[in-house]
């Protein structure tokens, strides 16, 4: 055994003992867990020794390649740079792991596996929180079932890492929103802010929940015009939440990959630019496909009609690129036998959406789950924007799947095994 296995190995030991612990504390949680725990780290194996796992090359290699590169040149002081704007906090985070231990690409997996397995554990707290505990235990063994979810918890790449701590937040901030604590405001804005790390785009969550909390706190003191003495202190908070978002709106700090209001887009030359003319050329440079062979499009980009060419259709078109990032690829874009892997993926969207909206009435009555609603629907508007093919589509609506699930799991048929 090498020590690169070596190491993968113990990963997995240390997995195991922590899992043991939390099944010890949340006895309800067992038989999901094992499952989810086992699913992940019978994937790993298969890549590791056996086969190449779907979507476990490319970015998957190269955030690996540089965590070596980063652990090599820079050792533990890439602790510095963990806060650059950039999309290899993965492999800064990961380039520690190797500092210490040395060079094992399984070892990362393994981490993966421990971060898709406890974010099993934290979706089933969520609903535990929003619903009761028969829906808790469904939506776990939802989670440690989901194939694309046990997939990307066995690879070397960023979404089980943001639905954790995206995870996370979610809970401060319902926790929040109910009991007024400031440690849910703490875990809330932790949460957001170190997904945001893995992906810059998440801090937009953390921007919802400000707004959010910041509406209801007005709106509790009547906006001022009669004060309550027993709020006072959140009166005291509100400053922090507000601040940011006229930083931002001011420009004076850039959301990654989006931009401010003035630079949006992160264009060099986008004052220069009209937002919604920055728009569409994001949206045109993100439908694009590799696959194209005598003009005919056999890849998985979105059709050339979802493109955008003027203000109008921007606006029409907006709700069906929702639909594209949210349910695609459908019948009709089938076009390799491969892509019968996103069609049931994209079904199981569909059937937690249905159930959802049987839920509606109960949702929009529970000011929790009507948090969840609006920090949804805002994430899935500004990511339909950045993505244009079914492939990435199928990892970047993963990050959501905890919001979505939360929003069904008291609908769903119980089936024996839940």
């Amino acid at each position: 055994m090498t020590i690169v296995d070596l190491l993968g190995w113990l990963t997995l030991l240390i997995i195991i003992l922590i899992s043991i612990f939390t099944i010890i504390k949340y006895p309800k949680t067992q038989n999901f867990l094992i499952t989810a725990l086992l699913l992940r780290s019978i994937f790993v194996i298969l890549d590791q020794y056996y086969i190449t796992l779907p979507d476990s090359t490319a970015d998957a290699n190269r955030f690996e390649y540089l965590a070596f590169q980063y652990s090599k040149n820079h050792g533990i002081d890439i602790v510095s740079q963990f806060f650059t704007t950039d999309s290899f906090f993965i492999s800064k985070f990961i380039s520690i792991f190797y500092t210490f231990f040395g060079r094992s690409d399984m070892m990362a997996k393994m981490i993966s596996v421990g971060f898709g397995t406890f974010s099993v554990f934290l979706i089933y707290h969520l609903v535990l929180i929003i619903c009761n505990e028969r829906s808790a235990i469904r939506a776990g063994w939802f989670v440690a079932l989901f194939p694309s979810f046990v997939l990307y918890s066995a690879l070397i790449l960023r979404e089980v890492y943001i639905i954790f701590f995206l995870t996370l937040a979610l809970i401060g901030s319902v926790n929040f929103i109910e009991k007024k604590k400031i440690i849910d405001l703490v875990k809330s804005l932790s949460g957001f802010l170190i997904a945001s790390l893995f992906h810059g785009p998440m801090i937009i969550g953390l921007f919802i929940f400000m707004i959010y909390i910041s509406f209801n706190i007005l709106k509790n003191n009547n906006f001022f015009i009669k004060f309550k003495k027993k709020n006072f202190y959140l009166i005291l908070i509100l400053p922090i939440f507000i601040f940011p978002l006229i930083g931002f709106f001011l420009g004076y700090y850039s959301i990654p990959k989006i931009g401010n209001f003035q630079n949006f887009g992160n264009m060099q030359k986008a004052e220069n630019l009209k937002i919604e003319e920055v728009l569409i050329w994001k949206i045109k440079k993100a439908t694009r496909s590799s696959n194209v062979i005598n003009t005919e499009n056999i890849g998985a980009s979105y059709p050339e009609w979802t493109i955008p060419k003027n203000n109008i259709e921007l606006i029409y078109l907006s709700p069906l690129r929702i639909f594209y990032f949210l349910y695609s690829p459908f019948p009709w874009d089938i076009k390799r036998p491969i892509h019968l892997i996103g069609l049931f993926d994209a079904s199981i969207y569909i059937f937690l959406t249905y159930y959802a909206f049987c839920n509606r009435k109960d949702l929009f009555n529970n000011p929790k789950t009507l948090f969840l609603i609006l920090i949804l629907f805002v994430y899935v508007f500004v990511y339909s924007f950045g993505v244009g093919n079914f492939g990435t589509g199928i990892r970047h609506r993963l990050k959501f799947i905890g919001i979505l699930l939360a929003l069904a799991a008291q609908k769903i048929p119980r089936l024996k095994l839940f």
